[in-house]
């Protein structure tokens, strides 16, 4: 009978059996959400991301080929939901209760725009029907309505990811938001404009590099043991580049209102995705004190 391999002198038995342990057994649990946090996090999501949908239904309708009325009127439809739940957000009383009511039915109401926004891709992308929206742009905006749903669930759920795993997801899913806006904007910019077009296509470029650098991340510690300095820096690389971005997006808005630039992109569309720069940026301090917080109170054991 053969002998068990000998295991080298300097590692003990008892190394070696935790190192077979799976790396997901050490990781961090999600942790529950204060009633205030709910209520506050929950209103800002909404505020933020119904006026946000309400948008992208009205470009999904000025993108269709005007002969297409049965795909405008729909989006004229969400567009017009939209705009009454999100007015509801502004009057609805800070009450746990109603809160969650409130995020399901905003649930429903994205769930239903998401299916419309995936259904619409696929009929562009197999020539079925024309126009001017591009089906990186569709599947972009189909996207943001995943993350909109995504973020109210877990809110009514009653929980937080871990922070480490919150970093990762949020900074995967805007990095690639940050990337695509960059890339339309130089797409949307006459190309005349030589200086502002290879501008945006730097952004482009460099967020996707980050990107890349997020998904490496991903691959290494997604639901492990907590790795605090490099999730710290992957936020902090996240924050410098998108303040440097909203610098320009804030630029070209002021340009586009000044009619100072040539382009075809609606001033709304600008004022749009700058919003959306800034949200990435108030995610990012969403974390970054929650990161803090962790590690003092881990010190303090």
């Amino acid at each position: 009978m053969q002998s068990q391999p000998q295991i080298p002198g300097h590692i003990t038995q008892d190394q070696f059996n935790q190192m077979l342990v799976s790396p997901e057994s050490f990781a961090a649990k999600p942790e529950s959400i204060s009633e205030q946090l709910f209520i506050e996090r929950s209103l800002t999501e909404n505020k933020f991301w119904l006026r946000i949908m309400k948008e992208h239904a009205l470009f999904l309708g000025e993108g269709f080929n005007r002969k297409d009325t049965q795909h405008i009127q729909a989006a004229d439809r969400f567009f017009h939901y939209f705009e009454q739940q999100e007015k509801r957000a502004y009057q609805l009383p800070l009450n746990a209760e109603l809160v969650r009511k409130f995020n399901e039915e905003s649930i429903d109401l994205v769930h239903g725009f998401r299916n419309f926004k995936r259904n619409l891709l696929i009929l562009i992308i197999n020539c079925k029907i024309s126009g001017f929206n591009f089906p990186l742009l569709v599947d972009h905006i189909a996207r943001e309505a995943e993350y909109f749903m995504r973020t109210l669930k877990k809110f009514n759920k009653g929980i937080l990811e871990p922070i480490q795993d919150a970093i990762i997801n949020e900074n995967v899913f805007w990095l690639r938001i940050m990337m695509e806006h960059s890339r339309f904007i130089s797409a949307l910019l006459d190309q005349s404009e030589r200086n502002l077009v290879n501008t945006a296509r730097k952004f482009g470029d460099d967020f996707e590099t980050l990107l890349n650098q997020a998904r490496d991340v991903e691959s290494m510690l997604y639901r492990k043991q907590p790795t605090y300095p490099i999730i710290g820096k992957l936020n902090k690389d996240s924050e410098n580049a998108a303040t440097e971005l909203q610098a320009f997006k804030k630029t070209g808005l002021e340009l586009i209102q000044s009619c100072q630039i040539r382009n075809v992109i609606n001033p709304l569309l600008a004022d749009h995705v700058l919003r959306e720069a800034g949200h990435f940026l108030y995610m990012i301090q969403v974390l970054e004190d929650r990161l803090n917080e962790k590690i003092a109170a881990e010190q303090q054991l």
